[in-house]
């Protein structure tokens, strides 16, 4: 591949400002070599840089990122890639900042990154990205890396290139990788085809509430906290510990002979942080000596082939002209009523059939 340049700022001049007399000039641009030569040293500006590639959907991006990804990319197990999700409420951000500085303290060689996915408006497309304003702390810290993304509608809480981003930070030298999702619910366990460990927060006082919780987030769980466990919340905390405990009873083993652990912790307080600190690091112990976070990376491998093989098959199809209109004549029958969305897959899937012969 020539080194193509990548450009990561429009000129003052390329259009209107908002302050006439504010001239912001350009970015250094740097080729995909250059930021793969900087990722390779941790530098965060060519990582921040490098992560706005892959989120990029333009398709020349497209192509630069993807090289991007094979020349940084890095075999074996290298981070800890854990997911963080929770009930809305339950302190996810608080918890990331107070914890990330509780590793960052205990480790002197510990590199934090955070990527925080934040919803995007159904109307909009916006999304606010208010997580480094939410971990002050952390995000000033030298060995630290937040993230904030949109989801895009992405319906598995994580935004499209957050696997892309998940590979950057690890090629950049980090040895906890924490991917936040933007709430809990059954497509938020896609974020599980991403991390080695699932750490579900839960909070005191659900009681009914657990009704709430899907069986798919107790399946994937790895390891549960009991956030704002403190003070007066201590007795509440502990029955939603018995409730959870049951809970994961009726859930079953998980594959490889782990039992989840269930941790009170208080982010605020900064509390328990020892225990779960001692938990994740007696998970990833127990997952290597088994073989299964070799196994887990593998598996996700092929989840994440098989994703891109249907995304890509669906971009052909819209890109061709035939196609797309039989497929927009599908849809606009489905939405009449006049097809069953089942037998409107069927018809589309034999024309696209008849097409490859």
């Amino acid at each position: 591949m020539s080194k193509s340049t990548l450009n990561t700022q429009k000129s003052a001049t390329d259009g209107p400002s908002l302050n006439p007399k504010f001239k912001a000039g350009r970015r250094p641009q740097l080729t995909i070599e250059e930021l793969a030569s900087g990722i390779g040293v941790g530098d965060m500006k060519a990582l921040s840089m490098a992560i706005t590639l892959v989120e990029s959907t333009v398709a020349d991006d497209i192509a630069k990122g993807q090289e991007l990804i094979r020349l940084v990319r890095k075999d074996g197990t290298v981070a800890q890639r854990i997911g963080v999700t929770g009930v809305p409420g339950v302190g996810k951000s608080t918890f990331l900042e107070n914890f990330g500085m509780y590793i960052l303290e205990s480790d002197p060689e510990a590199k934090i990154a955070v990527l925080a996915i934040d919803p995007s408006s159904t109307k909009t497309g916006g999304s606010i990205l208010g997580d480094k304003t939410r971990m002050v702390t952390l995000s000033h810290h030298p060995r630290a890396f937040i993230r904030p993304s949109a989801s895009g509608g992405s319906l598995g809480g994580v935004a499209r290139a957050t696997k892309e981003a998940l590979l950057l930070c690890e090629s950049a030298g980090f040895t906890h990788v924490f991917v936040e999702t933007v709430g809990v619910g059954q497509s938020e366990t896609t974020v599980a085809q991403l991390v080695d460990a699932f750490l579900f927060l839960a909070m005191p006082g659900t009681g009914d509430e657990l009704q709430g919780i899907k069986k798919g987030i107790m399946e994937m769980a790895d390891i549960i906290a009991i956030n704002k466990s403190e003070g007066g919340n201590a007795p509440a905390a502990k029955r939603t510990k018995q409730d959870l405990s049951r809970a994961l009873q009726l859930v079953g083993d998980h594959d490889f002979d782990w039992t989840p652990p269930i941790t009170l912790i208080s982010a605020l307080a900064q509390e328990g942080f020892e225990e779960l600190a001692l938990s994740l690091d007696q998970y990833f112990r127990h997952a290597k000596s088994q073989g299964w976070l070799e196994e887990k990376r593998k598996r996700q491998e092929l989840y994440w082939f098989e994703q891109g093989v249907q995304n890509g098959l669906h971009e052909l199809l819209l890109a061709n002209p035939k196609w797309k209109s039989t497929y927009d004549g599908l849809k606009e029958s489905v939405t009449k009523g006049d097809l069953s969305p089942f037998v409107a897959t069927r018809t589309l899937l034999e024309e696209l059939k008849k097409g490859m012969v």
